[in-house]
């Protein structure tokens, strides 16, 4: 497949075609490298629902990029499957000239209630984030 011509580049001149998208602050883990529980405690305030970029919004920023040559989205958070409407906005990403690829990194842990959703709205990659394999190490 050919590659566009990328119209941004970096400081280094090299085109810019990935671009991540994170769709919520929120987490139900707290690992000590991302959302340590000495910052991110019972009392930190993540934001309002309201407050988020809704998914018209974001779809807007994705068609954005994807004129100026970016081709590949990832779909972060914080956790990504703690947003109600992720499938919404996976549908809308795989209809944008020029997106060849869409990835979603999660912690896995709703992975299965999201699975079917997430493959009927067109998503085709999913990277696991796993700390441990052991419970033990993962507590």
């Amino acid at each position: 497949m050919k590659t566009r011509e990328s119209v941004i580049a970096d400081k280094w001149n090299r085109p810019l075609r990935d671009l991540r998208i994170s769709v919520t602050d929120q987490c139900n883990f707290r690992c000590v490298y991302c959302m340590p529980a000495e910052i991110f405690g019972p009392n930190f305030r993540f934001l309002r629902e309201d407050e988020l970029l809704t998914i018209e919004e974001m779809t807007l920023l994705a068609e954005s990029f994807a004129e100026l040559g970016v081709e590949k989205i990832r779909i972060t958070g914080g956790e990504p499957l703690l947003r109600r409407d992720l499938d919404v906005f996976i549908e809308r990403l795989v209809r944008i000239p020029g997106i060849r690829d869409i990835g979603l990194t999660t912690n896995g842990i709703h992975l299965v209630k999201w699975a079917k959703r997430l493959k009927e709205a067109g998503l085709k990659r999913v990277n696991v984030s796993l700390d441990a394999l052991d419970d033990d190490i993962f507590k």
